[in-house]
């Protein structure tokens, strides 16, 4: 259905759905504002337009249940009413939870009707809308299209958010080549934002582009706004693992060690409940080498052996896996690196040196990557 909120509250909802007693002059003496609340929402043009894209078996057997029950409840039964706004209530919330843009759509929706049935008056007025007394409900009438009007205006947001975060991915990349500033790139990264505010890694992108302009409170603010939209532990992780990025360039040495150790204990579980999975044993490495990194500034030296020692066991472990990752491999020459900065010990740089010679015989390594070979030797003492 695509006639708007307002007119499918008027054509799908022809008759009381509520029980509403009437009183001689016609005036309504009862109202259960819960299910004309429901029954405006499941009839709004875009909990109908959702449902049509959403048409699969389980949500056309809950819609024909609800048919099914609309039919019955013209009867009067209490108990029916009961099981209408409850089956209208269930249809709602699946589709919001298939469908993000149909979420924030409606949730704009329901507020503005919730708002109107706040007051005796208003939820009166409701009913007699639902009902189908037009004219009775001119004033609410008047307030569901300007709530209709913000909920087109979110999901016009939401849809040029996300053209927007295509381009600004683009923008990345150009900057990378030397192409923008960074201060472009943010910029771009700002308006996503401000247009949908809600997507977690929007903010960590943004974060980590204020950190490196220098603007080091913005960095702070983007870090927790990347916490609050965390959608599971990983985010969440990611999130802490910014926010004591940014608390270690700020010198607070002390959050940044709490927030890196927040972000070891969400990998720790993340790897102990999927060893298998590569990707969380590389965000486990990562946040020991964090928090390696502020022990060094503490000079905590064997608190820094541990975590490295600790990251540096993953890496090899990763490396051995897929010999074939370049990537993996000089993170494990790196992982050497350190372990040698921290320990003296040049037995690390020859380990380092071998891999990386053995990298750059199988083509692994680019021409600019000689300098790499250059500052090995130099630490293995050759």
């Amino acid at each position: 259905m695509t006639r708007g909120w307002l007119v499918a509250f008027v054509l799908v909802l022809g008759a009381p759905l509520s029980g509403l007693a009437q009183t001689p002059t016609g005036a309504l003496a009862q109202v259960d504002v819960r299910a004309e609340v429901a029954a405006a929402l499941y009839a709004a043009s875009a909990t109908q337009a959702a449902g049509e894209r959403v048409a699969d078996a389980k949500m056309r057997a809950q819609r024909k249940a609800i048919d099914e029950l609309r039919a019955q409840v013209r009867a009067g039964d209490a108990q029916l009413r009961a099981s209408l706004t409850a089956a209208q209530e269930a249809y709602v919330a699946a589709l919001a939870a298939r469908d993000r843009a149909y979420a924030q759509e409606i949730a704009v929706f329901r507020a503005a009707v919730q708002d109107i049935a706040a007051t005796p008056e208003g939820a009166a007025a409701l009913a007699r809308f639902n009902a189908g007394d037009e004219i009775g409900a001119l004033a609410v009438l008047d307030d569901l299209r300007k709530a209709r009007d913000a909920a087109r205006q979110k999901r016009a947001d939401i849809e040029s958010a996300a053209e927007g975060r295509r381009i600004a991915k683009l923008a990345v990349d150009a900057r990378a080549r030397g192409k923008l500033t960074t201060a472009q790139v943010i910029a771009r990264y700002e308006e996503v934002t401000r247009l949908d505010p809600g997507v977690h890694w929007d903010w960590v992108e943004l974060g980590r582009l204020y950190q490196e302009a220098g603007r080091l409170p913005d960095a702070r603010r983007a870090a927790k706004a990347a916490a609050d939209t965390a959608a599971d532990d990983h985010d969440r992780a990611v999130a802490l693992g910014a926010l004591g990025d940014v608390q270690s360039a700020q010198g607070d040495r002390p959050g940044a060690l709490a927030s890196y150790q927040a972000a070891l204990a969400i990998a720790e579980r993340l790897a102990q409940a999927d060893p298998g999975n590569l990707g969380w044993q590389r965000d486990l490495a990562i946040s020991h080498e964090h928090i390696g990194k502020v022990r060094v500034a503490q000079g905590d030296g064997p608190g820094v052996l541990a975590s490295y020692r600790a990251a540096h066991a993953i890496r090899e472990r990763l490396a051995q896996a897929d010999p074939s990752n370049a990537q993996w491999q000089r993170n494990l020459i790196v992982s050497f690196v350190k372990l040698n900065d921290v320990t003296g010990d040049r037995a690390y740089a020859e380990q380092a040196l071998s891999l990386a010679l053995a990298m750059q015989q199988r083509g692994m390594l680019a021409p600019r990557d000689t300098w790499m070979i250059v500052d090995l030797m130099r630490r293995a003492g050759r």
